[in-house]
């Protein structure tokens, strides 16, 4: 039977661990844990899961520590997981058959991370080579953002693209720790950008960074060095990437001219991505061409739902998709079609008081005044501070 070992590198880990070890040990066949320096009892947790538990001086480089869990595990397979990620059943399964096909030396994963709430997106998938061979020539590589799949193309090994998820526990980390960490991270990044600095995957790494920490200029710069950087060995979706941050980045400092070209490109190197769609329908919004943007938001839900042939990269917050299409459709004096649209957002989610008052308002504007009435009402259950649909609950009644 084919083994499997899961490596983790971990500090104070103490509250999340516990979630990622339960999911892993009722599928692979060891779990390495090298610890840098924890002061809490992530130690003690790792072992209780069964976690063989060795000790690494942290030396600031992440290839080192997981290079060091390489050299202590003894299956076949090697799964690398951070602390903040979990494997559910199905994939788990997924994970077990995959190693069983002996053509292959690595399988790339999608690592899924919720957004908040609020964000238009929903969800982000990130494609890596979490599972290869042990092999003594597959090594990680880089100080940060360490990666594995460069060692194994030099051996010319063959990298099969699965479907297989990993989820990643998004919210784990406090605001103060996720700055602290982009902190660490930006000084890490310096010092690589002096060591490699033609290596467009690092400057990628720095717009990031510095995005994360608000200093957008600069990673504007930076997004566009990754790009004059790139020697044509740079993977199609990475450029898609970049191309994405800076339509974002230009939209944000109100340059609509190269957040619509940037946002134009991502199409053809991430055609996956439907947030492209969405900026550049923000930006027909913004001209006034509202059939436009309501093209390029009917796009970005057909890539969405995967009606495109594609899994997208990028799951949209659908109920706002919906909302902002409706708005579209009702601007344009389509009233019934934004009722459509309207439903279809309460649909998504029921408990937000706003499609609700704008589908009460397309009601009111057909002569609907029973409808528009019923849901101004239910605006007013579920905020009854909201003055506009006392308004027009007020209207409603006065035409009867």
């Amino acid at each position: 039977m084919v083994r499997l070992s899961a490596c983790l590198i971990v500090k104070n880990e103490s509250l999340i661990l516990p979630r990622c070890l339960e999911s892993l040990r009722s599928f692979v066949d060891e779990i390495i844990v090298v610890d840098t320096g924890s002061t809490d009892n992530t130690t003690e947790i790792a072992r209780s899961y069964g976690a063989q538990v060795k000790h690494f001086t942290w030396v600031d480089n992440f290839s080192a520590a997981r290079n060091e869990s390489l050299r202590h595990a003894s299956s076949d397979w090697i799964l690398y997981i951070d602390a903040d990620e979990v494997i559910n059943v199905a994939n788990a399964g997924k994970i077990r058959q995959v190693i069983t096909q002996e053509d292959i030396m690595g399988v790339t994963v999608r690592q899924c991370i919720p957004q908040q709430s609020e964000n238009i997106a929903a969800t982000f998938y990130s494609e890596y080579c979490r599972l290869f061979r042990h092999h003594p020539a597959i090594r990680f590589e880089g100080a940060i953002h360490e990666q594995i799949l460069p060692s194994i193309e030099r051996i010319g090994g063959k990298v099969l693209r699965a479907d297989i998820v990993i989820h990643h526990w998004a919210y784990a980390a406090t605001e103060d720790k996720k700055r602290c960490r982009a902190e660490r991270n930006l000084r890490y990044l310096l010092a690589e950008v002096k060591r490699v600095p033609d290596d467009p995957f690092v400057h990628f790494n720095l717009g990031m960074t510095y995005r994360e920490l608000g200093q957008q200029d600069i990673a504007i710069r930076s997004f566009h060095c990754a790009l004059d950087k790139d020697d044509g060995h740079i993977k199609r979706e990475l450029i898609g990437q970049i191309h994405l941050n800076l339509a974002k980045l230009y939209l944000e400092s109100g340059n609509h001219a190269k957040a619509a070209y940037h946002a134009q490109q991502v199409a053809t190197y991430e055609p996956n991505n439907p947030v492209s769609y969405y900026i550049l329908a923000t930006l027909a919004v913004a001209n006034n061409q509202f059939n436009t943007a309501i093209k390029y938001l009917e796009r970005a839900i057909q890539i969405t739902k995967g009606k495109e042939g594609l899994s997208p990269s990028v799951d949209l917050n659908m109920s706002r998709i919906y909302l902002e299409l409706g708005c579209c459709r009702s601007t344009t004096g389509d009233y019934e079609g934004a009722e459509a649209e309207f439903i279809r957002s309460i649909e998504y989610n029921s408990s937000v008081a706003l499609p609700h008052l704008l589908l009460g308002n397309c009601r009111f504007m057909r002569g609907d005044l029973a409808g528009a009435r019923d849901m101004y009402e239910r605006v007013l259950v579920l905020d009854p501070s909201r003055e506009d649909a006392q308004r027009g609950l007020a209207l409603c009644c006065s035409r009867k």
